[in-house]
């Protein structure tokens, strides 16, 4: 057989294989039970939009509203003013909390990343001896609230003099996520075919260097998946950051608005509508900007 009748061969196979799949298949119709179970999960999914959607709406008109009371006589706000915003920067030590928050964040997605990384790739690709117990002892720690560690985790930062530190904090944010990061990050990477690194080390490759150049590169959506997740750690996070912080100069976001604003004889609810805003908006942005990755990194390694 001739080269040129293997190139028509192959060509012919890609072509074969290039076309839709359903292209001669006839569009089913809809049976009326389908009709109606069509119907039926449109509402359902169109009430789990309106529940999620419908809080958020009202958070931000509420950030907008001219009056302070939570409570007014319409649906919505008769009169909207920016006046909430103004004495949230005033009043407040606002801009202070956001710096330590984005500090904590930014320092917990690195530590958690640094920490993960070498222990995913280990329970991929490695096999030694108790490996399954490691994986066992991941789930199993899982299973317990947060709630329950305060107590060692407050003990174990006043032994180390970490107390009222944002470091403390990054170290107990990092750890408590490595179990289920590790988890998520050993299930991407075990998606990625072992045959690669092994080709590369066939040719004459190092273990660092498959990590460096192979791995990594094909992981940078679940790196970034985990890393997101670590950032968004400290700016929701209220019941650990007021037991190891008592430095009003070193509140984090969540802190800092419940304790500065929310925890008053009289609330102001305005106020307290436009840090919530203004919290979530570094989150929200982030998520928007780096939708592809985040689906990417949900769905597993491409070839």
């Amino acid at each position: 057989m001739t080269t040129h009748t293997i190139n028509e061969a192959a060509a012919s196979t890609l072509l074969e294989h290039s076309r839709p799949a359903d292209s001669g298949r006839k569009k089913k119709k809809l049976t009326p039970l389908g009709v109606v179970a069509l119907f039926f999960t449109y509402v359902l999914l169109t009430a789990v939009a309106l529940m999620v959607i419908l809080p958020v709406f009202y958070i931000v008109l509420m950030s907008f509203n001219a009056e302070r009371s939570l409570y007014i006589d319409t649906i919505l706000p008769t009169r909207y003013s920016l006046d909430a915003f103004v004495r949230l920067f005033q009043q407040t030590n606002y801009l202070r909390w956001y710096g330590n928050t984005m500090i904590v964040g930014l320092m917990t997605a690195f530590l958690e990343i640094l920490l993960v990384l070498p222990t995913s790739y280990a329970l991929s690709r490695l096999r030694f001896s108790g490996r399954k117990n490691y994986l066992m002892a991941f789930l199993v720690l899982q299973m317990f609230p947060g709630t329950m560690s305060m107590v060692a985790y407050y003990v174990l930062l006043n032994m180390l003099g970490l107390l009222d530190t944002h470091f403390g904090l990054v170290i107990i944010f990092a750890c408590t996520a490595i179990p289920g990061s590790t988890y998520m990050m050993k299930g991407y990477l075990d998606t990625i075919p072992m045959a690669l690194e092994e080709a590369a080390m066939l040719d004459g490759a190092t273990r660092w260097q498959c990590v460096s150049k192979i791995i990594l590169p094909l992981a940078k959506p679940m790196v970034g998946l985990l890393a997101l997740f670590g950032f968004a750690a400290p700016f929701g996070e209220y019941m650990l950051t007021k037991i190891m912080i008592t430095d009003p100069n070193k509140y984090t976001l969540a802190l800092g608005v419940y304790q500065g604003i929310f925890s008053k004889s009289t609330t102001d609810y305005a106020m307290f509508a436009a840090a919530a805003i203004l919290s979530a908006l570094p989150i929200v942005i982030i998520y928007m900007s780096l939708q592809k990755i985040i689906m990417e990194g949900l769905s597993g390694a491409t070839k």
